[in-house]
């Protein structure tokens, strides 16, 4: 099975990468989070927040079955 790391999106880790420099802690915080869980479901409300605020996308923008099921973020099919 694979890390929530390793299934997430291209575009997400590109966003991400492109904070490490000015936030590093943080990013490092959400690296690891996502290298230890295999399935949205077992990350934090916390952990998963913090994951949003580097996207494209808003708090607001999203449902309650992107935060349930990390669709938006994580490659499903994988």
């Amino acid at each position: 099975m694979k890390t929530l790391w390793q299934q997430l999106k291209p575009d997400i880790k590109q966003a991400l990468k492109e904070q490490e420099e000015l936030y590093p802690s943080l990013i490092k915080g959400i690296k690891i989070s996502l290298k230890d869980n295999y399935l949205w479901s077992h990350l934090s409300i916390g952990q998963a927040r913090d994951l949003v605020y580097f996207t494209n996308y808003s708090l607001a923008s999203l449902s309650s079955y992107d935060w349930s099921y990390g669709e938006k973020f994580i490659n499903a099919d994988e």
